[in-house]
């Protein structure tokens, strides 16, 4: 079983995800990160790697828009402008375009020139260091890919009904039962990015849409790797600083509301084996400081001694055919771990129970004295080396970090604050302490999540609900 925080970076070396402390001392910004903003209210962060001479250039230019915007004759315009944009712009014939996309498209994740999601559009470039031509390129026809439209009512016609770029990519998942039930009643339902685009659309809509979403002060351009900080601005100031508009209509948030705790069942195409999740859900409060930082840390140690002895306990034969996984995430407001068994409907029962029993286990006796002292003593291995282990860290890795901080609202500090704050962590942990935070977060009931193949006789959920509930939170009666 893998333990995964999909919000963390070097293992939660870089990613600061915090709690409700208003008196807490506030955490300090990483200074390598230099931010600024354009008069038309353009916003700009770079991290320069000069000590690092072969780094890639890695830029991300994400306009605060997605499908979460477009209205009901609007339906594909979030797409549809990078997809013009990948055709021909005023200065660039489409010949010249599809010569310079395979250039400058990352080789690593995301390998797609553009993402649109339901709050944003994030246009990827990947450039390698000393090529300066082709970085001006890149810069002069991103900044034509933002500016206003000019197709005609017959070139989108057109494009509506041709394929769409393998170079444009959307969230995975967005049409899953499971992902329709999480977003009922939310702002999201009904507004799934990579919708067929409006029948009828016209050079007129769209450019309404992007009069409206595609101002500069909602645009934010970053930039990691081997460049000159001082060039660099003055590349942006030339390329986007002609850019016009100032946004008047505020975007609707994208935000889930509660997970429901009544088990749910799905038959899907996506999978081809059973897939039972016990999820907890949390609403998400970013605050910046040391304190609920600490309390974030501890949250992570205890969902990792949670994980160790899982695999422990399933690796030893008690569990048939069964692989386990535990991942948490935040996502549109909302935190949420995903304990996941994949196991052959036959054996879901007996390797729920299995699952079931040691849970409450550690809800009752928390972990031992050498299981905490085993994954202290490899928490501050890893962070012996941290300094080093983040010189080694690509451009592409530290940039997908800088975005999910961008995204929770989050500190990104320096590696030498991390590793201070870290190890002031780690020397003040007690094993009760951790035991505290696993009964905590283990007294907090579960939602069930069943993913069957399409095809196969639906199995009741219900009855494994109960079969977890009855482990987990017996009655007094029975209990006794």
């Amino acid at each position: 079983m893998q333990f995964k925080y999909l919000l963390s970076a070097l293992s939660g070396v870089m990613f600061m995800w915090v709690g409700s402390a208003a008196q807490a001392e506030a955490l300090k910004a990483d200074p390598a990160w230099q931010e600024g903003k354009l008069e038309n209210g353009f916003k700009w962060q770079i991290l320069a790697t000069p000590h690092r001479p072969s780094d890639k250039i890695e830029v991300r230019l994400e306009v605060h828009a997605g499908s979460l915007q477009e209205g009901i004759q609007q339906t594909g315009f979030s797409y549809l402008l990078p997809h013009l944009a990948m055709e021909k712009t005023d200065s660039y014939e489409s010949e010249e375009i599809q010569s310079l996309l395979p250039l400058i498209t990352p080789e690593t994740e995301p390998k797609s020139l553009v993402e649109v999601s339901y709050d944003y559009t994030r246009y990827n470039l990947s450039l390698p260091t000393n090529k300066p031509e082709l970085l001006k390129e890149a810069f002069g026809w991103l900044s034509e890919a933002v500016s206003p439209p000019t197709a005609s009512n017959g070139l989108i016609q057109l494009m509506s009904n041709d394929p769409l770029s393998p170079l444009i990519t959307f969230p995975a998942g967005v049409n899953d039962a499971w992902w329709h039930y999480r977003i009922k009643n939310s702002p999201l339902v009904g507004h799934e990015p990579g919708r067929p685009i409006a029948e009828g659309a016209t050079a007129e809509r769209l450019n309404e849409f992007y009069l409206k979403w595609y101002t500069p002060d909602s645009m934010t351009l970053y930039v990691v790797g081997n460049v000159d900080r001082r060039a660099m601005v003055e590349q942006i100031n030339k390329s986007f600083g002609g850019l016009s508009g100032k946004r008047l209509t505020p975007a609707t948030i994208a935000a889930l509301s509660a997970l429901p705790a009544t088990p749910v069942n799905f038959l899907s195409q996506g999978v081809e084996k059973d897939r039972l999740k016990l999820v907890w859900d949390d609403p998400w409060h970013p605050i910046v400081t040391k304190l609920s930082l600490e309390r974030q840390w501890l949250s992570m140690i205890a969902n990792d001694m949670i994980a160790n002895r899982l695999n422990q306990k399933m690796g030893r034969g008690s569990a048939k055919n069964a692989a386990l996984d535990f991942a948490c995430q935040i996502q549109f407001q909302r935190y949420h771990c995903d304990l996941t068994i994949d196991t052959p409907l036959a054996a879901m029962k007996n390797n729920l129970k299995l699952v079931a029993a040691e849970l409450v286990k550690l809800e009752k006796e928390g972990v031992t004295d050498a299981e905490f002292n085993t994954l202290l003593a490899e928490q501050k291995e890893q962070l012996a080396q941290i300094i080093s282990t983040y010189a080694k860290t690509d451009t592409a890795q530290i940039m997908a970090q800088r975005l999910l901080a961008e995204k929770s609202g989050s500190i990104t500090v320096s590696p030498e604050s991390y590793q201070e704050l870290r190890q002031k962590f780690l020397d003040g942990l007690d094993l009760m302490t951790v035991n505290t935070r696993i009964n905590r977060l283990l007294t907090i009931k579960p939602t069930l999540v069943l993913t069957q193949p399409a095809g196969e006789p639906e199995e009741n959920v219900r009855v494994l609900s109960e079969q977890l509930e009855a482990i987990m939170a017996p009655k007094a009666d029975e209990a006794k």
